[in-house]
């Protein structure tokens, strides 16, 4: 589309120009600028408010050379007229184009200086009008322009309604994940815990055998409701929006993570500044979900370690075990979308995530996330 409008306009320029050819530098420069928004890769970008901007300086100043050196009052051929209509038309696409979707800030100064060129479009065809004239009239030139600026807005608030209704949506299936997470399976797996206790008093007599095995079912019972019992708090403060950690909290999930079983967990911390609310966030999830995993497919791992540093503007953060079977060239099976789930909290940060064997056994997970301007080992 973008190629084929500019095609079109640049063609039209050349076979069927305006008297004088100057009224043209407006429509060509406002087409120019709605095919580059046409062609950035996102409609977020940069790019959409500086060709709004830019499309409409070009089109006052065409307004001010009009008036200032051509007589605004000569009659227009109907070729002519095509081309001034044209420009605030193409002027309305970027005006919804930038409210639509740029940042506010950007929006309301792209939009305003798009407006105002559609408003002053109509002063090149008047000469000799009182002022309080020439202001109606670009008053009513400026109706269009607030009117799509008010759809767009319109469109922009509703698609933000509906992604609030989504995270609501999203808060209630968490807290009711965590009620049923504490009334039901806490319970049955308490129930496991009870009836092993009670057998190793009952049953097992002189069998060690029975003991030790009532002893491991115990201990994975009790393990099992501490983890329980941190879903359960993680999803309550998840759906109450409140911080769920950071990388100052790392050491604490690292020592509780010992705690609960045999492995040897390292914390090798090399970031002196800060990383960002948000980074420290994510990365503190995805320290989380990584020795989840560790406990559920490497048990038998003696040493994990946690790596945090600076690496070329980047936050790194690693976990890295070494379980006791040798490296496998594919994914570790996993039942949920722990890795999947990951990636894409990491990548709406603009961050990448990489899993996979380590040498000579084991896997690691390194996630790399963008360290904010200021930040890092130099902050």
């Amino acid at each position: 589309m973008a190629a084929a409008g500019t095609l079109a306009l640049l063609v039209g320029a050349v076979r069927l120009p305006a008297d004088p050819a100057v009224l043209m530098v407006g429509p060509v420069a406002a087409g120019l600028a709605v095919a580059a928004v046409l062609a950035a890769r996102s409609m977020r970008s940069r790019l959409v408010p500086a060709a709004v901007v830019g499309a409409g300086a070009v089109s006052v100043g065409v307004t001010a050379w009009t008036r200032a050196a051509a007589d605004p009052g000569a009659e227009v051929d109907g070729l002519t007229g095509l081309w001034i209509l044209l420009e605030p038309a193409l002027l309305l696409v970027l005006i919804y184009l930038s409210v639509r979707w740029s940042p506010p800030r950007a929006a309301v100064a792209s939009a305003a200086a798009a407006g105002a060129a559609t408003a002053l479009i109509v002063q090149r065809m008047l000469t000799g009008e009182p002022l309080l004239s020439l202001l109606a009239a670009s008053a009513l030139w400026l109706v269009p322009a607030l009117a799509v600026g008010t759809a767009a807005w319109y469109l922009r608030w509703s698609a933000a309604e509906r992604g609030r209704a989504v995270e609501r949506a999203r808060e209630e299936q968490r807290l009711g994940l965590a009620g049923e997470l504490h009334d039901f399976v806490a319970h049955d797996v308490s129930e496991i815990v009870a009836r092993a206790q009670a057998g190793r008093m009952v049953l097992a007599g002189g069998d060690p055998k029975l003991t030790v095995l009532l002893e491991q079912i115990e201990a994975a019972g009790v393990r099992a409701l501490e983890s329980m019992d941190r879903t359960v708090h993680m999803l309550r403060v998840d759906a109450s929006r409140q911080p769920v950690g950071g990388l100052d909290d790392i050491d604490a999930l690292a020592r509780r993570f010992a705690a609960s079983g045999d492995a040897e967990v390292v914390v090798d911390r090399r970031l002196r500044g800060g990383a960002g609310r948000e980074n420290g966030a994510v990365a503190y999830r995805a320290v989380v979900e990584a020795l989840t995993n560790v406990r559920r497919h490497a048990p038998a791992a003696a040493t994990v370690t946690i790596e945090i540093a600076e690496d070329d503007g980047w936050l790194l953060v690693a976990v890295a075990d070494d379980g006791r079977a040798a490296p496998r060239s594919g994914p570790r099976a996993s039942g949920g979308l722990g890795l999947p789930g990951m990636a894409e909290r990491v990548g709406r940060l603009g961050g990448t995530v990489e899993a996979g064997p380590r040498e000579p056994r084991g896997w690691r997970v390194a996630v790399r996330l963008p360290l904010p301007e200021g930040k890092g080992v130099d902050a």
